[in-house]
């Protein structure tokens, strides 16, 4: 990273599409497409030419996703039961319900729309809020579950491995107390990277085989911290830069978050929004960002001064 950017820099940003709902999870296709999560709504949009559409109406509250080694589009959908409020003209999430919810990864046929369930149980064990997914170059998939707050109780987040079509699915690392989000892998694909929500924190493991993670760490769930968010922020969804780099949705401080792979921290790289919740790279043009930027209801673009990573199936 240059040092053009810099801590709390505010880059030039373009907002490209408006009333997106609540939106996460960007997926910038080859073809110019740009798919994002519309999790308030049940929704997955389509953006194209500056205008959007609905390309599935899902239910659940959709939060993350990937193109998978078929072509379809993977949804990490946490199943909805959520607490929304609007304040200030911009829409808040509250957490979630512990009764109702559905957690589930779908995928979608990107041409005729059509909506096949992949998974919703592992070892016969109901998911809590599915977060987010990633996808391997051998076309299995990691994923994210944030885990549920009650009123006086709360069900432990945990990161999951699963093949491509859902029938081989075991937990990796379990429990991450404060919820399991963002994930991804370095360029390499030998370190699987997750933040915990709502400590703040960005964990790194190894991974030793499909679906095993190397125990390097005291803790249960056996991953290293790389890095402690500041103040009590709250870490989002990330994404990788080629260089290895981590990218952190990082809230309410409405940053991202540029974290090294020894986990030093670089920037922090000013939004307009208080609750960014995930940027992808352009395959095209792997210097271009688009960021949700989630209360606003908006897409974003901007400009990075380090390409992104290929992913898998991109």
């Amino acid at each position: 990273m240059t040092t053009q950017m810099m801590m709390g820099m505010a880059p030039h940003i373009e907002n490209l599409v408006e009333d997106l709902g609540f939106p996460e999870g960007p997926v910038a296709h080859p073809n110019g497409t740009i798919y994002v999560c519309d999790v308030h709504g049940g929704l997955v949009r389509q953006i194209r030419d500056g205008r959007h559409s609905v390309l599935a109406d899902l239910g659940g509250a959709p939060n993350g996703l990937a193109i998978g080694p078929d072509g379809w589009l993977y949804v990490a959908n946490n199943g909805g039961a959520m607490a929304w409020e609007r304040k200030d003209g911009l829409l808040l999430s509250r957490g979630f319900e512990t009764e109702g919810f559905d957690a589930r990864i779908e995928r979608i046929h990107l041409r005729t729309g059509a909506v096949e369930r992949v998974l919703d149980r592992v070892d016969g064990r109901a998911l809590q809020a599915i977060d987010d997914l990633v996808f391997s170059e051998d076309g299995s998939f990691w994923f994210t579950d944030l885990g549920r707050d009650g009123e006086h109780s709360r069900s432990y987040g945990g990161i999951y491995w699963s093949s491509a079509d859902g029938k081989n699915c075991r937990q990796a690392a379990y429990p991450l107390v404060n919820g399991a989000n963002g994930i991804g892998m370095s360029p390499d694909g030998k370190t699987l990277y997750a933040t915990e929500y709502g400590a703040g924190r960005l964990w790194a493991w190894t991974i030793s085989a499909p679906g095993v993670l190397q125990k390097t760490g005291p803790h249960d769930h056996a991953g290293r911290l790389l890095w402690q968010a500041p103040n009590a922020q709250l870490v989002d969804s990330l994404a990788i830069a080629a260089s290895g780099n981590i990218i952190i949705a990082t809230q309410p401080a409405g940053v991202f978050s540029v974290i090294t792979p020894s986990g030093t921290h670089l920037a922090s790289i000013q939004t307009p929004d208080r609750f960014p919740t995930n940027l992808c790279f352009d395959p095209l043009d792997p210097t271009v960002v688009y960021a949700t930027l989630s209360s606003m209801g908006s897409l974003a673009k901007l400009r990075w001064n380090e390409p992104g990573l290929r992913l898998a199936f991109n």
